[in-house]
């Protein structure tokens, strides 16, 4: 008979196995499994089962199951026991089914939803305050809490973004629009003085609005009683069921966890960060202002004046005819900021979306999830979720040098990409100019110059096109004095002096925006290399990321765990708290899971903090028999 219960189970395991995975894969691998056991039967005494076939278990067995979205204690107030966080817990000893809050669910047997109900939380006059921040209308019930306890001995919990049914929602897998459902004010409660003096001064220095921000989050756990008490020799309540057993080896038949995790994203503020666009901004600021008094600017005038004169008197080879001066009579730009603003003003990320960085508001953002697939591309495909139980996510110096590697790489795109736009502005600045040539001459070699006119200069034209001299850019006019002896005009308009003022005009027409290009660069505040002048600004930012990462995580002042779990049957161990021996440890039997465990000083105990999100439980599972007996496990089902 056990054979062929044992095949049952196994195929139902197996199909529903696949099922799932068919779904993920689907769905892009959102929810994973996390833990799916399917021991050998044990060949038990029916008398001790009180069944010898689970497919007629329905009355031979008590089952418990809880789902909690927000579960663990703050600063020293017990979650669990505030009825605006109040989970559903589901029991059944067999009979009838008790349950501690919510409604029915239609067409499931002892079936029990409800949304977590914050909107009161606010009021209470509770540390929570400016430390919690949890979604105030979930009318909708999009973060729910599900229990179900069957006299079967089907137990079923759930916690989070979960569906009415209790399963994980994958839903918003595809379109990316996972709720958010937390934010945990870490700078408060650091600086909070209910934890006395932590020794953090100098990890917080320099930074304020230091946050956890957790996306959709959700934990789902099942046990089937009857197929762990055949598995264990005799259910729950045998020898054979030790705490220690279950601590060293979680091979528990009929038992499945799976969570969902979203995001689990750092974000904090700092001037370190709004550096960056203060420099840059003076530097902007810097070029505008030279642009607009360009006239003006210290050696400017003289140098365009000088330049072109030079540029002139190295055609004239005749003595008939000289240079008696060159006059800048004019000089105006304008140059267009507003592309290289708006980068500025616009956040900046690596290529694998790490670190995200906003100059203008001066705060950093770190992605948890892809920090993790950064750090480990071989072993992390999905990010936050496919991780094995009681994963601490940050708590390896290797994710700290991904972090700083992104962090590097993503400034060093952005200053190139700054210094690009940069350049294509000065490179676009529009120069308008005139000058005056004036020149001299005489009839003979023997006799003084006189003023006979002067060549009128016109410039227009971009920066760019004045260094390439660009065709059409500058145009030239001679205008002669009047009352001049006729035989001067003759001798700059049809005489010997004609070709050389012609070398002049065409001199002017190819080379005096380049003189003008010239100078003006020579003035502009420099905008190349950017990353490299920038690096008095960059190395602290780097520094600042590299030293809270440290002081938190590396620390163990902050953990943040995944996929925690009591009684793993692999990975690491259980959170503090869950660990057999301890106060709060859950009871003997009884199977917990959690999408994210956040805890801060796990070593200062109650007065700590270890928040669970998106929790479920699931267990004790009793024969009816050993439920019925005077402190059993199942004892109040």
């Amino acid at each position: 008979m056990s054979r062929r219960i044992r095949n049952r189970r196994g195929v139902g395991g197996v199909a529903a196995a696949v099922l799932v995975s068919t779904a993920l894969v689907a769905q892009g691998g959102i929810a994973t499994d996390a833990t799916w056991n399917d021991a050998e039967w044990a060949h038990a005494p029916a008398t001790a089962v009180g069944t010898s076939d689970c497919a007629a278990a329905a009355g031979h067995f008590a089952a418990r199951g809880e789902g909690r979205a927000l579960s663990g204690s703050l600063l020293g107030v017990d979650l669990d026991t505030i009825a605006e966080v109040e989970g559903v817990t589901v029991t059944n000893n067999g009979e009838r089914t008790l349950h501690t809050a919510g409604a029915p669910v239609s067409g499931l047997e002892g079936a029990f939803r409800d949304p977590l109900t914050v909107n009161a939380l606010t009021a209470l006059q509770l540390p929570l305050t400016g430390l919690l921040e949890l979604p105030t209308d979930n009318s909708t019930g999009v973060v729910g809490q599900f229990g179900q306890a069957r006299t079967d001995g089907l137990a079923h919990g759930a916690g989070g973004y979960v569906t009415d049914s209790g399963g994980i929602d994958l839903a918003d897998e595809q379109t990316g629009g996972y709720p958010g459902l937390a934010t945990l004010r870490l700078s408060d409660l650091l600086n909070s003085p209910l934890l006395g003096d932590i020794g953090l001064g100098s990890t917080l220095s320099g930074v304020s609005d230091l946050e956890l921000e957790v996306g959709a989050v959700a934990g789902e756990a099942r046990l089937d009683a009857c197929a762990e008490a055949w598995s264990s020799g005799g259910g729950t309540g045998s020898a054979a069921r030790t705490v220690a057993a279950i601590a060293a080896d979680d091979v528990v038949a009929g038992l499945e966890r799976r969570y969902l995790a979203a995001s689990a994203d750092l974000r904090f503020a700092s001037p370190v960060v709004g550096a960056l666009s203060s420099e840059l901004n003076a530097l902007l600021g810097g070029l505008e202002g030279t642009v607009n008094g360009l006239i003006g600017a210290g050696g400017v005038k003289p140098g365009i004046e000088s330049g072109v004169a030079t540029l002139l008197n190295a055609v004239l080879s005749t003595p008939l005819l000289t240079l008696g001066s060159v006059e800048l009579n004019t000089l105006t730009a304008q140059i267009d900021l507003a592309p290289v603003r708006s980068l500025i003003d616009t956040g900046f990320h690596d290529s694998g979306g790490v670190i995200s960085v906003d100059a203008a508001s001066g705060t950093v953002s770190i992605d948890t999830s892809a920090l993790l697939q950064q750090a480990y591309p071989d072993r992390v495909g999905d990010g936050l979720n496919g991780l094995p139980p009681n994963t601490n996510l940050l708590a390896d110096p290797a994710i700290l040098n991904a972090l700083t590697q992104s962090l590097t790489e993503a400034l060093t795109e952005w200053l190139g990409q700054v210094e690009t736009r940069l350049v294509e502005a000065v490179d676009r600045v529009r120069i308008t100019s005139t000058l005056s040539v004036n020149l001299r001459a005489r009839l003979l070699a023997i006799t003084p110059f006189i003023d006979v006119g002067h060549i009128a200069v016109s410039v227009d034209g971009t920066l760019a096109d004045l260094r390439s001299n660009a065709p059409g850019t500058v145009s030239t006019e001679v205008k002669l004095l009047s009352g001049l002896l006729g035989a001067l005009t003759d001798l700059l308009t049809k005489g010997l002096l004609k070709p050389v003022l012609d070398l002049l005009l065409n001199t002017l027409l190819g080379g005096a925006g380049g003189v003008i290009g010239g100078v003006v660069d020579g003035v502009l505040p420099a905008v190349a290399n950017l990353p490299s002048q920038f690096a008095g600004v960059t190395a602290p930012l780097i520094s600042l990321v590299t030293r809270v990462y440290t002081g938190l995580f590396l620390s163990s002042v902050l953990s943040i765990t995944v996929n925690a779990q009591n009684a793993p049957a692999s990975g690491g161990p259980p959170p503090p708290d869950w660990q057999p021996g301890r106060p709060t440890a859950p009871p003997e039997g009884r199977y917990e899971v959690a999408a994210l465990r956040v805890g801060v000083l796990d070593g200062l105990g109650p007065n700590g903090v270890r928040l669970y999100l998106g929790r479920a439980s699931v267990g004790p599972g009793c024969s009816a028999a050993q439920a019925a007996l005077p402190g059993s496990a199942c004892a109040g089902y």
